[in-house]
């Protein structure tokens, strides 16, 4: 057949083809999209109305308990809310702020600090790394799992406050009795997630890895780990939390040196304002303890949405 032969019925539905194939390609060309600037990232991560919100919050909490509004009491329906507070036991913003003004190149202050920065740190490392450790292992083996969970779930439920005058008597007042403490909190906030997590790793994930011919170290690092990240990071921002609670509430038992002995120093001497500034300076410490999580949380979650992630554990 020659070329001339050729039915122009199809010609023209080849033409028709060929067009709306050029716009079916046009309409989902991602290029053609807006794109998105940094400063524009910038802008909406921000979320200035947000920001601008809670600016405005604040000021205005900052305002009704500088004016000792708060310290009248209050009173709903005959029911009493907040207590009327006498002068001796109040406390005001500008008061802790003169106390951090009054400590911040005392020495001794930055010892404290020291001191319970290292008890924290020392007891969130070593409880989350052995938390995470004893977790992926029972996690992945089910009968060490059968084995082991009652005498973990035993442990987990002797009440810890009652461990910390033992762990005193043993470690004596030094930091080693704080880090204990730390260690044992953050050791089950981190095991348990982690346990739960590696058991419930679908398995049909474990079984295409393994038809494919991976080795049981690439199953645990392209199957294993990626899907436990979510609930290991936000057990990690929660002990982040309680390491520092236990070690201050480690101080307030026994302690040499540390910020929650001057917290219940200036506690006992009515000392108000200095002991707000001491909540806010280890309020803030905790919030930068999570702020590091979760910035390594976004580093290895970029999948996640904006708002699911690197978010901070409220105290």
């Amino acid at each position: 057949m020659k070329s001339s032969d050729t039915n122009p019925s199809d010609n023209a539905a080849d033409a028709d083809n060929s067009e709306s194939t050029t716009d079916s390609e046009k309409r989902f060309d991602v290029t053609t999209l807006p794109q998105e600037t940094n400063t524009q990232k910038i802008i909406r991560r921000i979320d200035v109305p947000v920001q601008l919100t809670r600016i405005v919050i604040l000021a205005f909490i900052l305002w009704i308990w500088q004016s000792r509004k708060i310290f009248s009491g209050l009173k709903i329906f005959g029911v009493e809310i907040l207590p009327e507070i006498i002068p001796l036991f109040q406390g005001v913003p500008t008061e802790a702020w003169d106390y951090v003004t009054k400590v911040w190149d005392d020495s001794l202050f930055w010892e404290d600090f020291w001191v319970t920065l290292q008890e924290a740190l020392l007891g969130f490392l070593y409880g989350a790394l052995s938390g995470f450790i004893v977790g992926m292992l029972l996690g992945r083996f089910k009968r060490a799992q059968k084995v082991f969970s009652p005498f973990l779930i035993f442990t987990n439920a002797v009440p810890k406050i009652a461990l910390a005058p033992i762990l005193i008597l043993w470690y004596g007042v030094d930091i080693g009795s704080k880090v204990a403490l730390a260690t044992i909190i953050v050791f089950f906030i981190v095991q348990i997630p982690v346990m739960a997590a590696v058991s419930g790793v679908d398995p049909d994930l474990d079984t295409v890895a393994s038809s494919m011919g991976a080795t049981q170290m690439q199953k645990f690092k392209l199957v294993v780990i990626p899907g436990i990240l979510g609930p290991l990071f936000g057990a990690l921002r929660l002990a982040s939390i309680y390491a520092i609670l236990s070690v201050v509430f480690g101080e307030f038992l026994a302690s040499k040196r540390g910020l929650g002995q001057r917290l219940l120093y200036q506690i006992n001497n009515f000392g108000m304002g200095a002991a707000i500034a001491l909540m806010s300076l280890l309020a803030i410490l905790a919030l930068i303890f999570n702020a590091g999580i979760g910035f390594m949380e976004r580093k290895f979650l970029r999948w996640q949405d904006d708002s699911t992630r690197g978010n901070v554990v409220s105290l």
